[in-house]
């Protein structure tokens, strides 16, 4: 029943199909093959569901090419030479749920075009030459969910000419010519979910009425308009709206309440247009922002409190602007941001970046945050290096004494149990030389009194500015135990023998008397980090190292390569300090140039070692090597930059046969033996079983010309060579069936002989 049900299916496929297409099961294919004109099509169209003629060179289509298609579901008609539509084209097909139109050079559709199409989900009428839409063009389109018209040449929207589109859920106008569109263009429109009109000639949004209709709207593209001005609350009633794009326009200024309402937007882009900065409160509403792309624009200057409503701000561009110098406080408000762009910029590296140093370095502690490139412009001295490895001596150098002393961050204050309250701890107050060239003259000393008026010198210049960073820093960040209290300390100006520093540059302390046993001292630069050397004779305090970026950049020097071979290199490096109170371990991250995942090799280097050999490299090879301290089982999440290195492995020596290839040889060697004994003892088997096979010949085994052999019978080879041939036959033997032996042979099966026969055939 089913076979037969498929053959009428098919003979009536084959009655309608016509001859310069392709017929399936309930599908007729015109596709790409040169047709100028609809085919003729005769009777039984009705069960087709789907017609394509895409890709020929129809010039017209009109109401006598489809009356037959009653039940068509999907017509394509794009990428043919269509200028003009029939009124009465879509008359018969009611049911018809997608039309493709595209790619055609249609200029205007009549206004009954598509009247007749109640059940249209899909329209695409994209790439074309249209000019105007008449405004009953869609207004029989109740159940259309689709609808695109970018490519064409549109100038205007009128009002409400989409207004019988309840259920439009996109709509494409991108790559057209509006300049205008109309306050109710887009009424009724409430289930729209995308609309997009990038690539057109708008010039400013400034009417908060243009989308106050699109209540559901998640995603609106305004791209590469000319868009220059955007008014206040132009998106007030966008509350779901989830994507914006703003870029590639010459947006100059945005009004103070420019995104007021966009409540759930999550991702904003305003990159290559021309604006100068980021003010206070502009970005207030946007509290559930999550990437903000701002770069390829003109801003030199961000307020301190331009993200400080945005909690959940994840990436942030500001990549190709003109910053020279951002607060140190920027984004401490933006704890869930991880991908922080502030690249190609005309950054100045001096007092005034001090604070987004001190930021930069407090996150990546943490790990919360990916490498962030803040390559110096200015002055030419430090010019292509990075921020994050440069010195405060260096900084300070390049700002000048003046403009350091105004910009002089205030000291982090300690809150240690042994500390008294509202006391606060700078730089001069810890007995060690700092990396801010802070030297002392030959023979002069500091006296208490001294050192509290400087005290108090630095509390009132300070600014508030460091101090807001200051307070995210954790309590056992960078710390220093002391175990009693000590008035004199030998400083060191280097990173060399900590025994040849001159006694000389002593410092007089009396206010550490203050500290208990054991008390936690907070201090600010490196060198007070991690320096507490000797006096004369005895080792104060050896330091403890808790930050291994720190580390990284300040201790691991002298990185080199020897002893390369096939599969082999030798890492070495140093170490520029004599001890650590802490263990300091490292990792030797290996890998090939290229690859995807990098560093999925590694090795782990204890016992103080500062050397590792790398084994089972492939010979001719290139490889990138990088080093890293481990502290505390812990790895500093920046990625390495100074201390990696790159190797090329020898290549292998002529004629060398490895144990790879030996065991490969041996292996064939062993498999060509056992082929060769499966063959043999195949070649056995095969040649019994011939042997048993092959028919005897019996004439030639019971021929008188040879002696008869004995065959366990009545008869043996005296009786038959006394046989003669006179004799009677009635005195031969007889035989019996005992006598014969059973050969395989037809010939012997086949013929049924006598018992006198084959005594006339021993005669013979």
């Amino acid at each position: 029943m089913v076979w037969l049900l498929f053959l009428c299916l098919i003979c009536s496929a084959e009655s309608f199909c016509p001859s310069q297409c392709e017929c399936q099961l309930q599908k007729l294919l015109c596709t790409n093959r040169g047709l100028r004109t609809v085919p003729e099509t005769q009777h039984n169209a009705a069960d087709v569901l789907t017609y394509s003629l895409g890709g020929n060179f129809i010039g017209n289509i009109s109401d006598s090419d489809f009356p037959r298609f009653t039940g068509l579901l999907r017509l394509d008609l794009q990428y043919n030479k269509i200028e003009h539509i029939h009124p009465k084209t879509f008359e018969k097909l009611a049911r018809l749920e997608e039309l493709y139109l595209g790619n055609n050079i249609i200029s205007a559709i009549p206004a009954s075009a598509f009247h007749y199409l109640r059940r249209l989900r899909l329209l695409n009428m994209n790439n074309n030459s249209l000019k105007k839409l008449h405004p009953a063009v869609f207004s029989h389109l109740h159940n259309l969910m689709r609808l695109r018209l970018d490519g064409n040449s549109l100038e205007v929207l009128q009002d409400a000419v989409f207004k019988h589109l309840g259920n439009l859920l996109y709509l494409q106008l991108e790559s057209n010519q509006i300049h205008t569109i109309s306050a109710n263009t887009f009424i009724n429109l409430r289930k729209l979910l995308y609309l997009n009109l990038a690539k057109n000639n708008q010039t400013s949004l400034h009417s908060r009425v243009l989308f106050a209709h699109l209540r559901s709207l998640t995603t609106l593209i305004l791209a590469e308009n000319n868009i220059q001005y955007i008014g206040n609350r132009v998106f007030q009633m966008q509350q779901k709206l989830a994507r914006l794009s703003l870029s590639q326009n010459k947006i100059f200024h945005l009004a103070s309440r420019a995104f007021e309402g966009l409540s759930g937007l999550k991702e904003l882009l305003i990159n290559g247009n021309l604006l100068r900065e980021i003010p206070d409160k502009l970005l207030d509403p946007l509290q559930k922002l999550e990437e903000l792309d701002l770069s390829q624009n003109h801003i030199s200057r961000v307020h301190p409190q331009a993200f400080k409503e945005l909690a959940a701000l994840k990436v942030l561009k500001l990549t190709s602007n003109r910053l020279t110098y951002l607060p140190g406080n920027v984004f401490v408000f933006s704890n869930s941001l991880y991908s922080l762009d502030l690249g190609d910029n005309n950054w100045t590296c001096n007092c005034h970046l001090e604070g987004l140093k001190q930021w930069m370095s407090l996150v990546h502690g943490q790990g919360r945050l990916l490498t962030i490139f803040v390559q110096c412009n200015d002055p030419p001295a430090l010019s292509g290096r990075y921020l994050d490895y440069l010195t405060d001596a260096e900084m300070q150098a390049a700002g000048g004494a003046d403009l350091c002393h105004s910009q002089k961050a205030q000291p982090l204050a300690n809150h240690s149990q042994g500390a008294p309250d509202g006391i606060v701890l700078s730089p001069a107050h810890v007995d060690v030389q700092s990396d801010q060239e802070r030297f002392l003259q030959p023979g002069k000393t500091q006296t208490e009194s001294t050192m509290h008026q400087q005290e108090i010198v630095s509390r009132q210049k300070a600014p508030s500015l460091p101090t807001m960073v200051s307070h995210l820093l954790p309590k056992s960040k960078h710390i220093i135990l002391l175990p009693k209290p000590t008035r004199t300390v030998t400083t060191s100006p280097s990173l060399g023998n900590v025994a040849e520093a001159p006694q000389s540059q002593t410092v007089t302390r009396e206010t550490l008397e203050v500290f208990t046993p054991y008390t936690t001292v907070l201090v600010s630069s490196k060198s007070e980090r991690y320096y507490l050397l000797k006096s004369k004779d005895k080792l104060v305090q050896k330091p403890l190292i808790t930050d291994p970026c720190e580390f990284n950049k300040l201790y691991i020097t002298n990185l080199t390569v020897d002893g390369v071979t096939s599969s082999t290199a030798t890492i070495r490096w140093k170490v520029a300090h004599p001890g650590f109170r802490n263990a300091i371990h490292f990792r030797v991250l290996f890998d090939r140039f290229g690859q995807s995942v990098t560093f999925h090799r590694f090795i782990y280097v204890k016992d103080r070692l500062e050397w590792v050999t790398l084994r089972e490299l492939q010979a001719d090879t290139p490889y990138i090597v990088c080093l890293e301290s481990v502290i505390s089982d812990h790895v500093c999440q920046v990625a390495s930059r100074d201390h990696c290195l790159g190797v090329l492995t020898l290549p292998l020596k002529k004629g060398a046969l490895d144990v790879q290839h030996f065991i490969l040889i041996l292996s064939a060697a062993n498999a060509f033996l056992v082929f060769l004994g499966l063959t043999i003892w195949m070649s056995r088997v095969l040649r019994k079983l011939r042997r048993k096979r092959a028919p005897v010949n019996v004439r030639r085994m019971y021929s008188t010309r040879r002696p008869l052999r004995s065959m366990g019978s009545g008869v043996s080879a005296g009786d038959c060579g006394g046989f003669q041939s006179n004799r009677s036959r009635s005195v031969m033997y007889q035989l019996n069936e005992a006598d014969l032996m059973d050969f395989q042979s037809d010939r012997l099966m086949d013929i049924n002989l006598r018992s006198e026969d084959l005594g006339q055939r021993y005669a013979d």
